[in-house]
């Protein structure tokens, strides 16, 4: 009996250390974590090889483990800057907003906001209509103008400014070309109108003031043609856009042919809406 009993404790003994066995070998032995410099080292070789994932893993070891250092900022300032460089916008300005709540005092600000307003730039779609990009970009560029107008991130802000009114300049001439084709006047003088009030600055201006002379000439209102004609030969005498409209001008036939046509489009127009009795 008192051997029996033995057996059993025995027993006992060897199944729970055999329990005890297999509970120690789930459990994960903890990461070693490296020095500073090495972890920072090696994440930065890894972004230089084009290890991206890699670079980011450890970035983000740095961010966690050494949060209180000089180098967790710059290892957020780096995963910042490999999701702008992978066009992942919202991971972009993740980090943006990210380094902004921690680091806001630290002169890096500048670079952040730059990055900021030139990921909503490169949403941009020229074709679409919705504009709600092109809008929030330059507000964005203009803000880094008025809060570091001495960097050089204002002065690369102001060609983006331009460049973004150049497209939207460009669009609207695109539009009133399509209305002049389709003779479409009013649609097409609406579009001209918006580049000579809003992207007056553009490239596109000259050939916008060409195209009101073009078109009132053609709905015979010869004395509102001469006004933008001389508007842009005191302005731009030295274009090709007012050669051309010169030659328009000086010629008595492209004035008399329009005229003509303008009568017969009164004519068709009386005719449509007359009463008949």
């Amino acid at each position: 009996m008192f051997k029996k009993y033995h057996e059993l404790i025995f027993i006992f003994l060897v199944l729970v250390l055999l329990g005890c066995s297999k509970k120690a070998n789930l459990v994960k032995k903890p990461e070693t974590i490296p020095p500073l410099n090495i972890l920072y080292t090696n994440a930065y070789k890894e972004f230089e090889k084009g290890n991206w994932t890699e670079s980011v893993e450890l970035f983000q070891k740095v961010e966690t483990r050494y949060s209180y250092s000089e180098w967790a900022p710059r290892a957020t300032l780096m995963i910042l800057y490999i999701h702008y460089d992978s066009n992942d916008s919202i991971q972009t300005l993740r980090y943006v907003e990210k380094f902004k709540k921690l680091y806001s005092g630290r002169e890096e600000i500048s670079y952040v906001d730059f990055i900021r307003a030139m990921t909503f730039y490169e949403q941009i779609n020229v074709v679409s209509k919705d504009q709600t990009y092109t809008e929030v970009a330059l507000k964005e560029f203009r803000e880094i103008i008025k809060k570091y107008p001495n960097s050089i991130y204002a002065k690369e802000s102001k060609l983006k400014i331009d460049l973004i009114l150049e497209q939207l300049a460009g669009k609207e001439m695109y539009l009133a070309r399509y209305y002049m084709n389709k003779n479409k006047w009013i649609s097409a003088l609406k579009r001209l109108n918006i580049v000579l009030s809003k992207y007056e600055t553009t490239i596109y201006s000259t050939e916008a003031l060409h195209r009101l002379v073009e078109i009132y000439y053609r709905l015979g209102n010869v004395n509102e043609a001469k006004k933008y004609a001389a508007l842009l030969g005191y302005n731009f005498n030295d274009s090709d856009w007012y050669k051309k409209t010169y030659r328009i001008v000086k010629d008595k036939n492209y004035i008399i042919e329009n005229k003509k046509q303008n009568r017969k489009l009164k004519d068709k127009i009386k005719k449509i809406f007359k009463f008949s009795k």
